[in-house]
């Protein structure tokens, strides 16, 4: 046995060097019981990045060592409570980012040693606003009107227009002017994904008022020519194109040779045109004051009645459109009534009837066909 100094001198020490081996064992325990539950898994993602166009496809990785990995999705930034995706046995996930609008991933283990989710990685595979077309509550246009249609969203860069469906030839900006009925979509792609185009889908639908131009029709009162239309609203007529100044009634006394139109605003707000109407204005000289001759219907449609006094002597008639070509020609009995016939094949219009008695001057008549 070792004196009592002696062994104070050896045993305290060795239990001090006992005690620090166990402490640092201990610590050593901790440390390593700290690290296994501690972060173990991250995620990473390829491409490296957040935003994504919706056509790329994503591939997000687990840290590896793992025998199986749970995988979750949620809509907030919280790596607990989410939804479960898919359980698995190899660290990785591709995805398509079409399929996902901003989406919160992480992954889980049952590894005993890493009881603690990853932490979250988001991604936005849908960052764009959808196409939409801007354009007027009425839909329906008139002839020859044209009504503009819009991108409705800033953002685009690219765009192509369609009409059922079809492309539109060099219809690539943010507007159209829709001149046609159909139906128009467009299609436009943003400057961070210019491959990828998203489509407004179908509509508007464009179409056009059934509309009924105003006709001139002309017939003569009493030797004088009168011009006239059926309906209308904000009347004006035209003579070769000029504004005819206080002529806005649906009849008109023309008193010069030319080419009359006449403009009106129907029912539904249609801006229309009549077609052009040809008319020569003859001089007094050629007006019937005879009270011997009558020549009746005025205007005509299928035959002219020429009606004579006892005293008519024999005659001959000729009958001439207003460019002085002539459509008709006879010979007229004397002391009775006449009837000139088969005129229905003429085109409506004004023409002159010239009557040519017997070693007398020819007399003219005005006359309109229906």
């Amino acid at each position: 046995m070792l004196p009592q100094s002696i062994h104070s001198v050896f045993v305290f020490p060795l239990r001090r060097i006992l005690l620090q081996k166990t402490l640092t064992v201990f610590a050593i325990g901790l440390m390593v019981g700290l690290q296994t539950s501690a972060q173990c898994l991250e995620i990473t993602t390829s491409p490296e990045a957040e935003l994504f166009c919706p056509d790329e496809e994503i591939t997000l990785t687990a840290s590896d060592g793992f025998e199986s990995y749970t995988w979750y999705y949620d809509f907030s930034n919280e790596n607990s409570d989410g939804t479960l995706y898919e359980e698995t046995d190899v660290n990785t996930l591709t995805l398509n980012a079409s399929e996902w609008a901003v989406t919160y991933w992480y992954v889980e283990t049952d590894d005993p040693g890493c009881t603690e989710p990853s932490p979250t990685v988001v991604w936005d595979g849908w960052i764009f606003a959808p196409i939409a077309i801007s354009h007027d509550e009425n839909t329906t246009l008139c002839p020859g009107d044209s009504s503009l249609i819009e991108n409705a969203f800033n953002g685009p860069a690219s765009f192509q227009w369609f009409q059922d469906f079809a492309p539109i030839p060099n219809a690539n900006d943010a507007q159209y002017w829709v001149t046609e009925t159909g139906f128009y979509t467009l299609e436009a792609s943003y400057p961070q994904c210019p491959n990828y185009w998203l489509s407004s889908g179908v509509g508007p639908e464009f179409d056009e008022y059934n509309v009924v131009l105003p006709e001139i029709d002309a017939q003569t009162i009493e030797d004088e020519v009168i011009l006239s239309i059926d309906f209308g609203n904000d009347i004006q007529w035209f003579l070769n194109g000029v504004v005819i100044d206080g002529a806005n009634e649906l009849t008109y006394a023309p008193s010069e040779t030319g080419i009359y139109t006449v403009t009106i605003v129907d029912q539904n707000g249609c801006n229309l045109t009549s077609g052009p109407y040809k008319l020569e204005v003859l001089s007094s000289e050629f007006a019937v004051s005879q009270k011997w001759l009558v020549v009746f219907p005025n205007p005509f449609s299928d035959q002219i009645n020429i009606s004579a006094s006892e005293d008519a002597k024999a005659m001959t008639y000729r009958i001439f459109d207003l460019a002085g070509e002539r459509v008709r020609s006879g010979v007229i009995d004397t002391k009775m009534e006449t009837e000139i016939r088969n005129l229905k094949s003429l085109l409506p219009g004004v023409y002159v009837l010239e009557l040519l008695p017997l070693n007398e001057p020819a007399k003219r008549i005005k006359l309109v066909k229906q």
